[in-house]
Parts: structure tokens; sequence; C-alpha cells
């Protein structure tokens, strides 16, 4: 079977590359940054191809098929506090003591009703290991999904989806998980399940955008089509809400939900809060090479710095501990490495919500121990995430997204080598996603044209137009100064100033909604928006469709009923 049509994909965009996401960072002088963007595959059909070499031929030494045995009750246990334990996943877990198995991985926060990015990059990795089974029928690979359960409720998106509304602020309608000050530092693993009255609020709140994107006579949407869709994935929001103990939970269960139950995925899920145990050869390792860990980042950090190029990475990474060490009150410290007289190594950090100093002694540099104990108090940070999940699982290829994990990406190839551990291929699905739902339509009949591309332009007349009456309203407010001054009279001076104010002031109020508009069509839109138009199972055909079709993993990606 053909994986794409070239044609196709030649009509949506041939001349888009994945790798134009890495433009800035090509700028640098560095053979590593070269090889790394130049590694990304720009088609289904090549990642395929890049992959299907390397599946199957892997050694898997001893450590890390124990490691692997290890990571299976955690998996295990996941699946069956989400009720995903079907027997799809079962297999898939059992092929994790096979040293032939390849694994596959994607990583994400937990974060609310998780937007489409997310579950494209699980569609990703289904097709892609789908695709190569095809071709090597005797190929063993498992999907991972990991849950990055251990960010702080601070980050914005953990706590907030979002869906195209011009009826509300800025064109978009914003579903928040409200917390207090006391909580913003708390970990999302330990954060209490919202209250009943909250989640009776999103429904609300949901039911709402329908009914009022719904409302007008001219939209041919079928009406009970779009509720039969809603209820059925509110179902599983409170499926899941039943069965989570926590926030994070909650949102990792409906994930689980959508991608194992109804799209039928064996992807298998697990929350990296609990596999700490699996990552402590990694651990140590990480820690008694923390110098050449740091160098590393240090460098990339002068490299990039030098270039003008923003990572996203703190220019302070390297002076830190590559784990973060977690606190009793259900935060977490960022840690430094302090040796004493001794030789004597520990973790040091102040916790970010009870400002508690917290410890871990770690032995001497080149017998590193852990406490009794201590494990789970222990994670890694973002960039030696990724190390971790190819050192001590031989993770073959990784589903990166589009937003700030590639600078990470970036700047950990300098690590990965600097550590001499092999970097999985990166694959990203760089295709934006371009469908008319009831939001968009409502935003989209409010303007003369239908059509985003025309609005950036609309907008700009109307810039242009807001301009050219500043322009001339100025020199009018210049000589009404004066003329109150000399005492002369003004009548024929405010009979103009209120015309082109009138004037300038319906500009602003066209800018206002055309600004809000724009908004709602550039929103990184809530799965919600995807099940409600197109229901749970066919958002997955339609992903499915358009990357087998396309074939290119940066042409745009057209959705439609």
């Amino acid at each position: 079977m053909l994986v794409g049509d070239s044609k196709s994909a030649a009509a949506l965009g041939s001349s888009l590359e994945v790798r134009s996401l890495f433009s800035k960072y090509a700028k640098v002088n560095e053979p590593l940054i070269s090889d790394y963007i130049s590694s990304i595959p720009q088609s289904l059909s090549e990642a395929v191809s890049a992959i299907s070499k390397q599946v199957g031929e892997q050694t898997t030494s001893e450590i890390v098929l124990n490691n692997r045995l290890r990571l299976q009750p955690f998996i295990d246990k996941f699946h069956r506090e989400a009720n995903t334990a079907s027997s799809s996943v079962m297999d898939k877990l059992r092929l994790l003591s096979d040293p032939e198995t390849s694994i596959f991985v994607s990583i994400h926060q937990p974060n609310l009703f998780a937007f489409g990015g997310i579950f494209k990059k699980i569609v990703l990795l289904q097709t892609l290991m789908n695709t190569i089974q095809q071709r090597k029928p005797a190929s063993k690979i498992v999907n991972l999904f990991l849950i990055v359960d251990h960010d702080f409720m601070d980050d914005a998106y953990i706590r907030l989806a979002e869906l195209p509304s011009t009826r509300h602020v800025d064109g978009r309608l914003q579903l928040r998980m409200p917390i207090n000050e006391s909580k913003r530092w708390q970990l999302v693993c330990n954060m209490p399940l919202p209250g009943r009255s909250i989640v009776d609020h999103w429904k609300a709140q949901i039911f709402n955008w329908i009914r009022h994107s719904l409302a007008s006579k001219s939209h041919d949407t079928d009406h009970l089509a779009v509720m039969n869709n809603f209820k059925l994935f509110w179902s599983k929001v409170e499926e899941s809400y039943a069965l989570a103990k926590n926030y994070s939970n909650f949102n990792s269960f409906l994930i689980s939900q959508l991608v194992n139950m109804e799209w039928g995925y064996d992807t298998l899920f697990v929350r990296l809060s609990d596999i700490s145990p699996v990552f402590e050869s990694g651990f140590k390792y990480l820690i008694a090479n923390f110098s050449r860990y740091s160098k590393s980042l240090n460098r990339a950090d002068n490299m990039f710095l030098h270039a003008g190029i923003n990572t996203g990475v703190s220019s302070a990474s390297y002076l830190n501990a590559p784990l973060w060490l977690h606190c009793n009150c259900g935060s977490k410290a960022s840690t430094k490495l302090r040796e004493d007289p001794k030789g004597e190594i520990a973790l040091v950090g102040t916790c970010m919500s009870c400002k508690t100093s917290l410890k871990v002694d770690l032995g001497r540099k080149n017998e590193i121990s852990l406490p009794e104990g201590t494990i789970h108090r222990l994670s890694p940070r973002a960039i030696p995430i990724l190390l971790l999940l190819a050192r001590e699982l031989s993770v073959l290829c990784y589903a990166s997204g589009t937003g700030g994990s590639l600078g990470y990406t970036v700047v950990g190839a300098m690590v990965f080598r600097e550590l001499k551990i092999h970097m999985p291929l990166t694959i990203i699905w760089a295709g934006k996603d371009v469908y008319n739902g009831i939001g968009r339509l409502e935003a989209l009949r409010q303007l003369p044209h239908s059509k985003q591309a025309e609005i950036a332009d609309y907008i700009g007349k109307l810039k242009k137009e807001d301009s050219e009456y500043k322009r001339k309203i100025e020199p009018l407010l210049a000589d009404r100064r004066r003329r109150v001054k000399e005492g002369q009279p003004i009548d024929m001076v405010l009979d103009r100033l209120f015309s082109f104010k009138t004037q300038q002031r319906n500009i602003r109020q066209l800018l206002q909604v055309a600004q809000k508009v724009k908004n709602a069509l550039e929103t990184k839109s809530s799965i919600i928006d995807y099940v409600v138009n197109f229901g749970i199972i066919n958002t997955e055909m339609l992903w499915r469709r358009n990357l087998l079709r396309n074939d290119s993993l940066a042409a745009a990606v057209t959705l439609s009923p």
C-alpha cells in the first residue's frame, strides 16, 4: 500500500517543510545542529523508510530489558485505573518483555481538555507503526505516551482549554480550572479533583457555546448530530471524572478513554511521576556525569545567545542539576549539586511553594547512591526526560510538538552527543488543521470576507484607514487649541472633528470585531472543538486519512464532515 499521494501533497503546498520550523537554528554554524535538522523526516513515507531500517535491528541490552520489565506494572496500573485495559493494550504491554520490541514515544502534560496537537502526535505514531508493520509484518512496536504530570499548576494550558467564540473576550471561550495563589506551585499530580460545580460549569459553558454558534438560521450544520457528539464526549468526561482521584488523572484518563476505547488504539499510557524507579540508573548516570551535562548546556546557550536565538531553555539551566526534588507539601524544588570537603555529594534546593530547604545525600561522585525511599521524590527536568527514555528504554522514535519542545530538542541534541547517548529519530506533524467548525463559521459570518487569508488583508486595510483618520484629526486638534488660545470661533473645527472621530470610531469598532474573528480562527482549539464538529471516531479518521493521503508532514490538514 502506498503511504501517500505525492500529487495531493504538492497541491496542498509542497514548498512547505517541517524543517522550516527550525529555520532560526539553522543559522548557527554547528554541524551537529545541521545534521539534526536534516534528519527530521519531511513526509510520512520518509519517516517509514528511516524507521523501518531500525525496527527489529536494535540490540536490547539486559539493562534496558530489565527497565522495560520494571515499566510494565506502572503502565498496567494506569490503564486499570483509567478503565482502558483493553485486550489490545494488554497485548502491547506484554511486548515490552520481548527484546525485539521497538518503542515509539510521545510526551505531554495532562492538559485540561487537551488541544488537538496532543492527539495528533498519537495518531502520527499509530499510523507510522501500522504502516511499518504492513511492510514488515514480523516487527514488534509499542507506542508509549508519557504523561508529564509533575509540572506546576502555574502552567496556563494545564488548567485552560480554548474554543473559538467571538462572543467572548479576544474571540475565545476559555474553560478554566480555577486555582488560588496557594496552589500555584502545586504539582499537577498532587492537585485535587475539581469540585462538581466546576465540572457542571464547564458543561454549561460548552453547551451554551454550541447553542449560540448554531443559532443562525443560515447555518447548515446538523444540529442533532452536533449535540449527540457532545453527549457522547461528555459521557467520557463523566466516566473519567468518576474514576479519577486527582486533577491530573481526570485529564489523563479522558485522553486514554478517547484513544484506547473510542479509537481502539493500543497506545500505552504511563505517568512520569510513577516511573522514577525505572530511571534510577539513569539518574545516577546524569549525576555522575553532571560536569559534561552542564558543559554541553552552557556551550549550547552561549552558541545560540551569540547568534541572537532564544531557544526557550533557561540560560541558567547548566547550573541546575538534571533532577527536581519533590517536597512533602506537594510541590518541588529546582536543585543544585553540592559537594562537601569530604567529597560527599548532595542534591539541595528550596521548595517553590513552602520554601522548605530540601536535601538528598548521594554519596561520592564515583559511587552515587540513592537512600532508600528517595527515588519517588526525584523526577527529571525537561531535557533529561528524552535522555532517560533513550538511555534506559532504547526509544527509537520521538514525536515532538511544534511549540516550546523544539528548542529543548535542539539543545538536547548537543547533550546527547556529549553524553554519547543515541538520540531517537525526531518526527513532527507540523501541518495545521483547516476546518470550519461551528465556532469558526459563526466568526466568519461577522465579516465581509469568508476566507481566513482575506481577513489579514481586511485588518490591514482597517488599520490603514484608522491611521489616515488619525493624521486628519491631529492637525484639527492643534488648530482647536490654537483657536481657543486666541479666542477665535471653533464651531467649524468641532464639526469636522466630530465627523472624523465618528468615522474613526466606526473603523475601530470594525477593527475590534475583525481582530476577534482572527483570534477565533487562530485559536489553539481543545479536542472539544473537533469531537463536537466531527464526532470522536471521525476526528481520528480525518486526521489519519489526511496523513496517509497527503504524505507531507507540513501540508495543511483539511478536515470536513
